[in-house]
């Protein structure tokens, strides 16, 4: 079944619920799974991967099936969460940014599931009720989404998004195929395309000399767009490559073997990598494990910055990849510290990291709430526990990058709804002033035009705008794993960057003297020559 008849279908079954809910102002609670959210007189919701991973359903298909359970919460994901409550705030003390305006917002956890990401968008357009000052039932002003981390997942959610008009906002989704204005009108992001970041890679390793370099990606439009971007222009340079792996996404030992092998046994030295972070490092852990060393490994943005793999696996010093640009954020760090695992508007994720933090459970007959199991431990917690006394991928603010690109996104999304405002009181003493669209009781498609045209200076110096294709700036740091002080702990160096608002021969700028190989080396040693280009090609779908 196509996904208008699937939607055609499920938005009829919700007008049903519509009718039969309308007299007590139910949110539906079936369908809308908002993880937290604070009411505002615009609402902007925000698509997260709160825990990495889904659990498998067993359906019998005879009885309602239960919620949907997650696992693995992801403290990178749950910190953007809070980041994005921090700059709502941020924009609602602001007099000069959409002034006597409230934003609210509602925070839904995909855990990088599809069908939780779609069922996200469409408890979005169906708008859940509830009463106001009059006791009538009315929908909050939900006019665009901003999400989700991941390209196969924005794809999906965009094309349903699509049917209504509702513009997607993302601040990590890179496909290049996102691009498309065909497939997806009303898709706008923070992130650079990877068309740019893949022709950089390829620059990369034609700079450096490599002629035979082996390359991976992850089993997604991310991983394969990026791949196949990668290779055309690599070849096109004269470079050969020798093999191109898909990683699958839950990949069997065997499977791990397989191309660990491919990697050990290639004469190619040089690794280029288009995946996520959790595609990636089940590989990393084999070739760790298995002792494959002598290779350079060359990461995408998805991972270059991953404190994760760097401190677990630091035998990957040297690695060198694009990274997205990073800010330091004032205010932000004390912010993440405050943070009331019981406080309200009640976040069942702040209570589940809390808690599994800080190894205790809360002595309350109040459920967790999460999308995860519970889990009960024998201490209890007294909610006086030190955020900041504990050293966490939450709180560490060194590296905001995904996080710079969510500052844009609602950043951009606030502009937007600003001019909008502005629009009416410019309008005030025209005859035009019906045609300014109503803030208070938005339609999502009055939102677009006026995203197409954001424009403005950020307050750290940046130009945030949307190109035709709704792409911002080809802007990225070259970033090299070295390590500390204490010779262990890793460090990301910033060797290079990257900028595609430059002239060509402008673009790419490398600090070579500050970039250290593979074993410490100051040296490119690893020029290998080849007679031919046959690619071994490994992909499970083949």
């Amino acid at each position: 079944m196509h996904l208008l008849q699937v939607t055609t279908l499920l938005l009829s079954l919700l007008c049903i619920s519509r009718s039969a809910s309308e007299a007590n102002c139910d949110r539906w609670q079936d369908l809308d799974s908002a993880v937290v959210h604070k009411d505002g007189q615009v609402i902007l919701a925000g698509m997260f991967p709160i825990h990495s991973k889904g659990i498998e359903q067993q359906l019998d298909f005879t009885s309602s099936p239960g919620k949907r359970r997650c696992r693995g919460l992801n403290l990178r994901a749950f910190r953007w969460t809070q980041a994005m409550i921090y700059f709502i705030e941020e924009i609602n003390r602001d007099p000069n940014l959409l002034p006597n305006i409230t934003l609210g917002y509602r925070i839904y956890d995909t855990c990088w599931l599809v069908a939780l990401s779609m069922r996200t968008a469409l408890s979005v357009v169906s708008q859940p009720l509830k009463r106001n000052s009059t006791g009538a039932c009315s929908s909050p002003s939900i006019p665009l989404v901003i999400g989700d981390s991941g390209s196969t997942l924005s794809m999906s959610i965009s094309r349903l998004l699509n049917l209504f008009s509702v513009p997607l906002v993302s601040y990590f989704s890179s496909c290049a195929c996102l691009s498309d204005k065909q497939q997806f009108p009303y898709f706008f992001r923070t992130i650079p395309s990877d068309a740019y970041q893949a022709s950089a890679v390829a620059r990369l390793v034609k700079h450096f000399g490599w002629t035979w370099v082996g390359a991976m990606g992850g089993d997604d439009a991310y991983g394969r767009t990026a791949l196949d971007t990668f290779t055309a222009e690599v070849t096109r340079l004269g470079v050969c490559v020798a093999f191109r792996v898909i990683i699958p996404k839950v990949p069997s030992q065997l499977q791990l073997q397989d191309i660990v092998k491919t990697i050990r046994e290639s004469t190619a030295h040089v690794l280029v990598t288009f995946a996520t972070e959790e595609d990636i490092q089940p590989v990393v852990e084999e070739t760790v494990r298995q002792k494959v060393t002598g290779k350079q490994w060359v990461a995408s943005e998805a991972w270059i910055t991953s404190t994760l793999i760097s401190t677990i696996y630091p035998s990957l010093s040297g690695t060198i990849g694009f990274a997205i640009r990073r800010a330091e954020i004032p205010g932000l760090r004390t912010f993440l510290h405050s943070l009331q695992p019981l406080a309200e508007p009640y976040n069942p994720s702040a209570r589940e990291f809390w808690e599994t933090q800080f190894q205790c459970s809360f002595d309350t007959s109040t459920p967790v709430g999460s999308m995860a199991d519970p889990f009960q431990y024998n201490r209890t917690c007294t909610g006086q526990e030190k955020i900041e006394d504990a050293e966490t991928i939450y709180n560490d603010v060194s590296q905001l990058r995904v996080t710079y690109n969510l500052h844009k996104a609602v950043y951009a999304v606030a502009h937007a709804l600003h001019n909008l405002l502005m629009c009416k009181k410019e309008a005030s003493s025209t005859d035009k002033q019906q045609q300014c669209p109503d803030i208070y009781n938005l339609q999502p498609w009055q939102v677009i035009q006026y995203l197409k045209e954001v424009n403005y200076t950020n307050m750290f110096g940046d130009a945030v705008y949307f190109d035709e294709h709704g792409d911002p700036v080809g802007s990225y740091d070259v970033v090299n794993w070295q390590k500390g002080l204490d010779g262990r702990t890793p460090q990301f160096v910033t060797v290079g960057r990257f900028d595609s608002s430059l002239p060509t021969e402008q673009q790419l700028l490398f600090y070579q003297d500050s970039i250290v190989w593979r074993g410490g080396s100051r040296e490119v040693k690893f020029l290998i020559i080849h007679h031919d280009c046959l690619v071994v090609v490994i992909d499970s779908q083949n």
